[in-house]
C-alpha cells in the first residue's frame, strides 16, 4: 500500500496572512481602542463557529470589533472592510508552486482540507496567481461542510471522492490538533510552518519542496517492515 495523495491545510500551510495582525493593530491603536490579545481563545472558539458556517462572516466580524472593544458605528464598518481586505491579501511561501506541480506529475493526487469561511472560488482566484489552480483532485471546505478539523469528516470528505483509504495519504498541517485528527485516522502526518505547541508528526519539514521526498521514504519504511 503506498502512498497516492497528499492533502494540504490551506492557510499558513500555501500561504500567509503576514500583514493582517500589524494592520488590525494598528487600525484599532490608531482609533485608539487597545491592541487585542494574542492568541484570544474567545476569539478563536468564534473564528471556528464562523469556519463551521455556524456564522455569517460579516456576523462574526461585528462580533469581533464588538469583542475589540470598537463602539463607535463608522469605526466598526471600517473594522469590517479592513478584516475582509485583509483577509484576502496571502502571499504563497517559497517553492509551493514548483513542489506542487513536480508531485502532480509524479502521479501524486492533491487535496485541500481547510477550515475557512473564504469560499473555493475565492481561494481559486488566489492559486491562479501562482499557477496552481487547476491542480486540485479534491477540495473539503469547513464552512460548505459544516464540519471543522480536526473531525474526521472533513478529511474522509477530501479522500471519500476520490477513492484514496486513509494509509495511501499524507496530511500536511501546521495546528497539532489538526494534525492529531488526521493521525487518528491512520493519515501519515507531516508538519510545516508549525505552530509554537505543534512538536509530533510522523515527519517535519523546514521547506516546502522537502515534501518530494516524503513519499517515497514512507513507501520505503512500509516495504521494510513487511519485508
Amino acid at each position: 500500500m503506498s502512498i497516492s495523495t497528499i492533502l494540504f491545510d490551506a492557510g499558513d500551510i500555501l500561504y500567509s496572512k503576514p500583514r493582517r495582525k500589524a494592520a488590525v493593530t494598528k487600525f484599532l491603536t490608531d482609533r485608539g481602542y487597545s491592541e487585542p490579545m494574542a492568541k484570544d481563545p474567545v476569539e478563536r472558539e468564534m473564528r471556528l463557529k464562523a469556519h463551521a458556517g455556524a456564522i455569517g462572516v460579516r456576523d462574526f466580524m461585528t462580533w469581533l470589533m464588538g469583542h475589540y472593544g470598537v463602539t463607535d458605528p463608522q469605526d466598526v464598518q471600517d473594522g469590517i472592510e479592513l478584516l475582509l481586505s485583509q483577509q484576502r491579501d496571502v502571499t504563497f511561501f517559497p517553492e509551493v508552486a514548483e513542489t506542487l506541480h513536480t508531485l502532480k506529475q509524479r502521479g501524486i493526487k492533491l487535496g485541500i482540507v481547510t477550515n475557512t469561511f473564504n469560499p473555493p472560488a475565492e481561494k481559486n482566484e488566489w492559486f491562479k496567481t501562482i499557477g496552481i489552480d487547476g491542480i486540485w483532485d479534491s477540495y473539503a471546505d469547513s464552512c460548505e461542510l459544516g464540519v471543522i478539523k480536526p473531525e474526521p469528516g472533513i478529511y474522509l470528505a477530501a479522500l471519500k471522492p476520490i477513492g484514496v483509504k486513509p494509509e495511501n495519504a499524507i496530511f500536511v498541517g501546521h495546528a497539532q490538533v489538526e494534525i492529531d485528527g488526521a493521525k487518528r485516522l491512520g493519515l501519515t502526518t507531516v508538519r510545516f510552518n508549525a505552530d509554537s505547541d505543534c512538536v509530533s508528526s510522523d515527519y517535519a519539514i523546514d521547506k516546502f519542496s522537502e515534501l518530494l521526498d516524503i513519499p517515497s521514504k514512507i513507501d520505503g519504511t512500509k516495504k521494510m517492515s513487511l519485508a
